[in-house]
């Protein structure tokens, strides 16, 4: 049964997959700034749903909805202190990243243009976080067929890392989340853990727009991600 906590960022990554299907300036700004909002609302709705259908862990304050209600930077503090560990496949600083490059869209008119493959990426990371925090897989009545090799990577190492999640021993506490899954990849061989850091080293720079990769750098790291699903 669908959660009526999710269907206004539901239609707003509907909105933002049918002008990702044009192909002009202003379609890709539309869709960044709408999956940014998406972005925004799944934080907030999942913040603020009915702590019944939750596990039993301490939740925000009314308090402390209300005085993050119009701050971005607020809600990601508060995703942090109570749910960072229900992320996957994602950071807050990847959602900060690109949360700040729509502010430079939203207030410069239509002097900045949004590349493609960054409109792909940011889709990825509000699919990834709605699916993460809601534990339900988004099922959009617009899917999206990326057309960048970037999306088509994020996209499958996405898929990885929910299958590697999945694979995970429980968490010991105090652990960072790379000693947890490292300590899981030793046990599979060095290559493994060294291929993990490769392609981890890989995406982190590629979503935070830190060099532009060529289709032959993705397909190679396409391959790894294939080697690791194949070793977890």
């Amino acid at each position: 049964m669908e959660k009526p906590w999710t269907q206004g960022s539901k239609e707003l990554l509907n909105h933002a997959a049918e002008h990702l299907e044009n192909k002009s300036d202003f379609d890709r700004r539309i869709a960044f700034i709408s999956i940014d909002n998406a972005v925004e609302i799944i934080i907030k709705s999942y913040l603020s749903a009915p702590k019944r259908g939750k596990a039993s862990k301490k939740r925000p304050s009314r308090k402390e909805l209300k005085e993050t209600e119009n701050s971005f930077p607020g809600l990601l503090d508060l995703l942090e202190q109570y749910d960072f560990d229900k992320l996957t496949g994602i950071s807050l600083e990847d959602i900060e990243w690109y949360h700040r490059l729509r502010n430079e869209l939203y207030h410069s008119g239509n002097g900045i243009t949004v590349e493609l493959s960054k409109v792909e990426t940011y889709f990825e990371i509000a699919s990834t976080l709605f699916e993460s925090l809601f534990e339900e897989k988004l099922v959009l009545s617009k899917q999206i067929v990326y057309a960048t090799h970037v999306g088509l990577f994020l996209e499958k190492w996405t898929q990885f890392e929910h299958k590697f999640r999945s694979k995970l021993p429980e968490r010991e506490r105090g652990d960072t989340a790379y000693d947890w899954k490292r300590g899981y990849l030793d046990k599979k061989g060095t290559s493994a853990r060294i291929a993990y850091d490769e392609v981890s080293f890989f995406r982190n720079n590629l979503v935070h727009g830190l060099f532009k990769p060529s289709e032959t750098e993705i397909t190679e790291m396409l391959k790894k991600i294939d080697y690791l699903d194949s070793v977890i």
